[in-house]
């Protein structure tokens, strides 16, 4: 059945009525609301006030802070976007009064930071990036009104470099950068690992024209951790530092290179140089048992091809180098003795093309030589006896032992006829000597007068032997400049058993006179007995040092330079005669051989004195 058409277009006014009535009342009842209703403000919280944003750059590490201000609490949360790459943070539950201009930063990761209110409760902070980077965002417990954006430090480059020959792989970057370092090998390598940092930039590898380099790379080994590469041209030691004198940055230390060591030989000393790339600190000092000069070059690694130079020139055994610790090298100069040596100025070698720390080691003329020292009397024969009561036996015994201590400290192998108060015969003497092979023989003696007013020293000699009145200058010499007493001069005595038959240079030494209490109480004393045996081991120096001048002029060579290898200079009763050249007197040297022992024990002599006035003398004829 149809229904009327008025009807139908009656009931859909209807309903267009109602649905407009409806829309009408919505409206009033929205317009009656407040605009902050569908915030949480409807609930009555108050949004916080956003009143300041900041960079500033705290420890090396890029920081970006919002201050809050008001009552109203926020939160945040954060996302990173690509393309370009940024950090976005959302501050929940806040309003920013006034839009602040960019703040450009461009510190090499963070390039400028905006803030902006993004809807009516949330405040969007973004941070343009130069480049992708970790980060974290914190709102501290300490201090809730501040949102905190921290970045990593900055490695910002690296670069190779040698001062005053001194080479470095210097890592740069902000605050103090942490490191782990390790070594790899196949091709040797150092890694240094840098945590809670980012590379800025993508630098390609850097060659490096160097003995120990040959490339440095760096690398983002992972998102928080750096990675720099140093490619070695050979294995090294090395060390790692930061200092406060170099903020910003981590130091791979290659120290100087030692370069290695060299040596010249001359008539009176060897000279060992260690050559270097810059003077690094060194510390010399001389050990004993074996004798040597240690010198420890601290900041340094060892970079030559020799550990050991073998030199024997009768002042070194030889030169030895190693890698002492991580950055210490040490040279050790090994001798055969040791009587003295000189640190000279260090600087340039004699090429330029490195520097050098040498010393001067002094030569002993006495090395290898066999000297006869012969107490005078003993045993049954006290010799003089002076008016306190002291034998001559037991003052000869006492220097004599001192002086053997000098001359084998000297390199000298010294025979002594007699080590106690025994009495030896003068033949077994002269045999004692001979059987030695003695390159020299020195018989020790205290005066004697007839009255108590001679005074002073002398020695004696006998001119069958040839250089034996050498031997008596050079003796003589010394032993007045050391005691400082009367000269009395040399005198021949060939009347005297133990210097006529001697088959080498040989004399009798008068050290002062026991008949004369100032020189006797000086007789008694054990510093002064010192100084007597000094005096005469540099006389016999001075002998041998004579006999090896002499020997190098006759061959027309004077000093040698160079690692020339030299074995002893002149032997036994081969020189040229008697006479010639500077007297003793003029060459003696002071305190070449310095005493390192004490008084040995009055133990005894030998008999017989010989007066000022040529008196008898228990040695016989």
């Amino acid at each position: 059945m149809l229904k009327p058409r008025g009807c139908a277009q009656t009931q859909l006014l209807s309903v267009f009525l109602i649905v407009a009535g409806l829309l009408a009342l919505c409206a009033r009842s929205l317009a009656a609301v407040p605009a902050s209703a569908s915030t949480p403000a409807d609930s009555g919280q108050e949004l916080a006030r956003v009143v300041g944003v900041n960079y500033a750059e705290v420890d090396g590490r890029g920081t970006v802070t919002v201050s809050l201000g008001g009552r109203g609490a926020a939160s945040w949360r954060s996302f990173a976007l690509k393309d370009p790459p940024r950090l976005v943070v959302d501050i929940v539950g806040a309003v920013l009064p006034s839009r602040p201009e960019p703040l450009a930063v461009a510190d090499g990761i963070i390039d400028k930071v905006r803030i902006a209110q993004f809807s009516s409760t949330v405040v969007r902070l973004v941070v343009d990036l130069c480049q992708e980077s970790s980060c974290t965002v914190s709102q501290p417990e300490e201090d809730p009104r501040q949102i905190v954006v921290t970045f990593p430090k900055r490695v910002t480059g690296v670069e190779f470099r040698e001062v005053d020959g001194r080479a470095e792989a210097v890592i740069r970057g902000s605050g103090r950068l942490g490191y782990k370092t390790s070594v790899l090998i196949e091709p040797p390598r150092i890694v240094v690992d840098l945590a809670d940092a980012v590379l800025v930039g993508n630098p390609p590898p850097m060659p490096v024209s160097h003995a120990i380099a040959r490339q440095i790379r760096a690398s983002q080994h992972s998102p928080d951790t750096v990675r720099v590469v140093v490619d070695l041209v050979k294995e090294t030691t090395y060390s790692v530092f930061t200092s406060p004198d170099r903020p910003g940055e981590v130091v791979v230390d290659f120290g100087h290179r030692i370069l290695g060591a060299d040596f010249a030989t001359s008539l009176k000393s060897t000279r060992v140089s260690v050559k270097s790339t810059g003077l690094p600190p060194v510390k010399i000092t001389r050990l004993t048992d074996p004798h040597r000069i240690v010198m420890d070059f601290d900041d340094s690694v060892l970079d030559s091809p020799d550990s050991t130079i073998e030199v024997g020139d009768g002042t070194v055994d030889r030169i030895r180098l190693a890698q002492f610790g991580p950055m210490t090298v040490r040279v050790v100069v090994d001798m055969p003795y040791y009587v003295g040596h000189t640190e000279l100025p260090r600087g340039p070698g004699p090429c330029g093309t490195w520097d050098e720390t040498a010393v001067e080691i002094t030569r002993s003329p006495l090395y290898q030589k066999t000297i006869a020292v012969d107490p005078g009397h003993g045993g049954t024969d006290p010799g003089a006896i002076g008016s306190t009561g002291l034998q001559e036996k037991a003052v000869t015994l006492d220097i004599a032992k001192r002086l053997a201590a000098m001359l084998e400290e000297a390199g000298a192998k010294a025979v002594l006829t007699r080590t106690d108060d025994v009495s030896v015969f003068l033949p077994e003497r002269v045999r004692i000597a001979a059987d030695a092979r003695a390159d020299a023989f020195v018989s020790v003696h205290a005066n004697a007068g007839r009255t108590d007013e001679p005074a002073g020293t002398e020695t004696l000699f006998c001119s069958n032997v040839p250089m034996s009145s050498r031997l008596a200058q050079c003796v003589q010499a010394s032993l007045v400049k050391e005691t400082g007493r009367l000269d009395r001069g040399t005198r021949e005595r060939p009347d005297l058993y133990v210097i006529r038959e001697a088959t080498m240079p040989s004399c009798l030494v008068e050290v002062l006179f026991m008949s004369n209490l100032t020189e006797e109480l000086l007789l008694i004393d054990p510093a002064f007995r010192e100084k007597a045996a000094r005096g005469i081991a540099n006389g016999i120096w001075a002998y041998f040092e004579w006999r090896l001048e002499a020997s190098a002029s006759a061959d027309g060579g004077g000093a040698r330079a160079g690692p020339a290898k030299a074995g002893n200079a002149a032997g036994p009763g081969n020189d040229s005669a008697d006479g010639g050249g500077a007297s003793c007197a003029d060459t003696v040297p002071g305190d070449v051989i310095e005493a390192q022992h004490g008084p040995a024990a009055d133990t005894g002599g030998e008999g017989g004195t010989e007066g000022d006035t040529g008196g008898g003398n228990g040695q016989g004829t």
